[in-house]
């Protein structure tokens, strides 16, 4: 009776700790993709936001229609390519990323309401503000004090953090209304 009792109440604990977790995937996109034996992308390269280092780093989002070949289903989304020089190694990082189209919704009121209305703002002296977009697969921030302010994106697999592989600039901030259109011409 005593190993039931507590098998029952390693069981409990379990699925409360299972149940209050936040799951932790990637985006459908890259799902779909992933599970297809045979994918076509199709990219629009005409409608597409960059932002660049002084450096050379480079991330562009455009969107993209990815196509099971095998099934023929479709999914459409914003794709985001990263290329970064990783400091002190030697060599660049490559990577795709997807935010699916309910992310783009969210990540377009995101843009409008926090961030192209406080554009032009500074803080006082010692002091900051940072904004923060959560995706499935990206973390983009944006960062204001007195003196300057700072666009980063980060990276996610199966929603953690890649520290080590990420991108920020301040002299690219003025483009983030270029960001904004181009997520608003992908449905």
């Amino acid at each position: 009776m005593k190993i039931i009792k507590i098998l029952l109440l390693f069981l409990f604990t379990m699925s409360l700790t299972c149940y209050g977790q936040k799951e932790k995937t990637n985006s459908e996109t890259r799902k779909f993709i992933d599970n297809a034996d045979f994918t076509q992308v199709n990219r629009d390269w005409n409608v597409s936001a960059k932002f660049s280092s002084g450096i050379g780093e480079l991330v562009s989002f455009f969107p993209v229609e990815a196509i099971d070949l095998k099934s023929n289903q479709k999914v459409k989304s914003l794709q985001m390519d990263m290329t970064v020089n990783v400091a002190g190694k030697g060599y660049s990082y490559f990577k795709s990323s997807w935010i699916d189209l309910n992310e783009v919704d969210e990540f377009i009121y995101f843009l409008e309401q926090y961030i192209i209305p406080n554009l032009n703002d500074k803080t006082e002296s010692r002091q900051s503000v940072t904004y923060i977009f959560n995706s499935k697969e990206i973390t983009f921030t944006f960062y204001i004090t007195q003196l300057s302010k700072k666009i980063s994106i980060y990276l996610k697999d199966n929603g953690i953090v890649d520290d080590e592989h990420y991108f920020w600039t301040e002299t690219q901030v003025n483009k983030i209304p270029n960001l904004l259109a181009v997520l608003k011409q992908i449905k």
